[in-house]
Parts: structure tokens; sequence; C-alpha cells
């Protein structure tokens, strides 16, 4: 039996799903099928954020895994929404550089491109932060897909003179090439989850077989048990970057249409996260950044086997709980912070401050006990290196 993976049917889409099939192959054995699945955001034209935001490049696979037209489904992380799917699993395998490049013509920098110059993108979160620090720029909406976008910098019939893009993306497809600045993340932090692939697959078929999922003659109706596959796939210090900074994300209740940037790193036995909340045209932008120290051996980033060899896995699995109630925990001290600051009168959030809904965030394999919470709801987080209020930029 084949394992079926659903893709968006975009070269880059299609791309990021063959690394995780050829993963899929390697931990399983057995041969994987590709299925292209169409969405609503490959039909439609306009700015994404007019469209409703990331979930509607979502919604077509979700559909597709649960009523069984694949077992797979391969996101790009930020395009998922925060809130978690009823009855499918979320994994991240390990992120690739999640920061934002600069490809323009004549090799030009942030620094050194003419006043004037048009730059294209189709994010807010990137427009408002080009706007912060050249306000001089002429920063215009585009979409398609990143060949097209390529093509209107660096095309015989360019109009623009740069675009920005991301830098996973475009390793992915093997165009770095095209990459005249890969821009630092304090200049332009990068979307919540950027960089990252989620994987999905159905929360039932994570659990081993049992005697009703049985015909008979020992053959079984049921697909193959993918617990290995989550297992497998999942990278320790990517999950619990990413967790923070969508736990940043759904605390700030901000979506495509935001621009907020989020940028986490595991190491050093600590979860670091810098956050940036921006006005639409640039002119203020608030950051923030905080830390959490982590308990031995989880804090250890990137050890392959944080948690092998232990004999209890109840024992392993409040760990890893606990872990990740670390991790969003840390993105909820940090957007409650720029909340306090005025985040929520500076862009388009919908936050309301405390209270915001962050339990509903994946984590592989485990819901957040709630012993894990404070008596206002909160995770634990402990140590910070921000300043007592955000800073203004």
């Amino acid at each position: 039996m084949s394992i079926r993976v659903g893709t968006r049917g975009s070269s880059l889409a299609t791309t990021q799903t063959g690394l995780v099939a050829r993963r899929i192959e390697t931990l399983t054995g057995q041969p994987v099928e590709i299925v292209r699945i169409r969405t609503e955001g490959d039909v439609r034209t306009g700015s994404l954020a007019q469209m409703g935001g990331t979930g509607v490049f979502v919604t077509a696979l979700r559909e597709a895994l649960l009523d069984g037209r694949c077992d797979v489904a391969v996101h790009s992380l930020k395009d998922l929404p925060t809130g978690a799917a009823e009855g499918l699993t979320l994994v991240t395998p390990e992120r690739e550089n999640p920061r934002d490049v600069l490809c323009a013509r004549n090799g030009w920098t942030l620094e050194t491109l003419p006043r004037g110059a048009k730059v294209g993108t189709g994010s807010p979160r990137r427009a408002a932060q080009l706007l912060a620090v050249r306000p001089d720029l002429d920063v215009l909406d585009i979409r398609g897909n990143v060949d097209t976008r390529l093509a209107r910098a660096l095309g015989p019939d360019a109009d623009l003179d740069a675009v920005v893009l991301a830098y996973a993306g475009l390793s992915r497809l093997g165009r770095l090439d095209a990459v005249s600045e890969v821009i630092d993340v304090r200049v332009m932090a990068p979307a919540p989850g950027q960089g990252a692939l989620g994987v999905e697959v159905r929360t039932a078929d994570l659990s081993p077989l049992s005697s009703f999922d049985l015909r008979p003659d020992g053959a079984t109706d049921r697909p193959l048990d993918l617990a290995d596959v989550v297992a497998g796939l999942d990278h320790l210090p990517t999950r619990l970057a990413v967790l923070a900074e969508r736990a940043l994300l759904a605390r700030l209740e901000a979506g495509c249409a935001a621009p907020v940037g989020a940028h986490a790193v595991v190491e050093d036995d600590e979860i670091r996260l810098a956050a940036v909340v921006a006005r639409l045209d640039g002119g203020q932008v608030l950051t923030h950044s905080a830390r959490v120290a982590l308990p031995s051996p989880a804090g250890a980033a990137g050890r392959a086997a944080a948690t092998a060899g232990a004999e209890d896995s109840s024992t392993e699995e409040h760990a890893a709980a606990a872990t990740d109630a670390l991790a969003r925990g840390l993105g909820v001290q940090v957007a409650d912070a720029l909340l306090a600051a005025g985040a929520a009168e500076l862009a388009p959030l919908r936050a309301t401050g405390p209270g915001a809904a962050t339990d509903s965030l994946w984590a592989p394999g485990t819901a957040p006990s709630g012993d894990l919470h404070g008596p206002d709801g909160e995770a634990p987080v402990g140590g910070t290196d921000a300043p007592v209020g955000p800073e203004q930029r």
C-alpha cells in the first residue's frame, strides 16, 4: 500500500512535498504517491489579504486529508491558521533559513537601492518593514509564483527594481542565484513559521491497530499507522521555535494582513523570541524580545534523541508537553508586552489582550495538560532579556 501525500500544485509546493515524501519513504520503506490538490488560493486572483488570508491555501488540502483522498498533507507552516484542526495532528520537520531576501537588479541591496526604487511584495509585513528602514521606496503589492515575481525584477521585461521573497522557497527551488541580499532579521523579522513546513496526518492513524480494524482474514481497510512517520519528521528545535512564534500570532489574533514578524531560535538550552508589530506605512514599529530556559534534556537543542531510552512513555509525553508549554508561554509573554505598548492600535489586530486563545496550538502527539498552566490560563515562562517596555523605532 502506498502512502498518499497531498500538496498544492505549484512548483514550490510540489518541491517541498517531494522533500517530505522522500523522508517518509526512508522512514517507512513504503512507496509514496504525491496527490495534487487544487486550493482556493490557486484559483482566485488578487491580494492574499483581500482573499481572506493564508487559509485559502489550506482548506482544500485538509478536506482531502479528512475525506481520505490523501494520507498526509504538506503545507508551508506560515500558511496554516494557528487554531488546531479537529481530527488532524501536525508535525514540523527541520526548518530552512527563515529570513527574507532581496532580489534586485544590478545587485542592489536595501542600502544601495536608489531613491524611489519600485519594490514588489505581496506581504504587508514585508512592506511595512521595508518602509520603516527605507521610507523613500515605492513598495507595490504583487502576486504570482516565484518565477513570475522574479521576472518582475530580473526578467527582460522587468517593471520593478526588486522583489522581496523568502530564502526558504528560493533555496528549495535552487534559485538562490537570484538573491542580492539576505536581509538581517533585525531589519526584517520573518513571518511566524516562515521557512518551516507543516505536515498533517489524521490523528486516528497514529493509534495502534485494534481488532475492530481487522477483517476476518487479518487484513485491514485502515490506512497505515503513521506514528513512526510523525516521530521521525518531528524536529525538536523547529517545533519549539515555531510554537513560540505561532503562540504570539494567536495571542495577537493577527492574520496575514497584519504587519507582524517573529523570529525564535533554540540554542544554549533556551528559546529566544524577538517580535515586531508595525504600522502599515512603516511609520512606527514596536519590538520586544524575551527568552526562556529549557529543562534538560529538552533544552539541548539539536540532540536527536531528547527522550530516547526513557522507560515510561507517559513521563516522556508529559515532559514534551511541559516543554511545549514553555514555548507557547514565551510567545504569549512577548505578545502581551506588545499589546500593552499599543500594538492593537498600531496595526490591524483583533486581539483583546490577555485571554486570547492559545491552547488550541498544536503539540505533536499531545495536548497541553491543564496542570501545565497557571491560574490565569497562561503557560509558565521564566527569564527575559527584554526591556521593561517594548522598544519603538
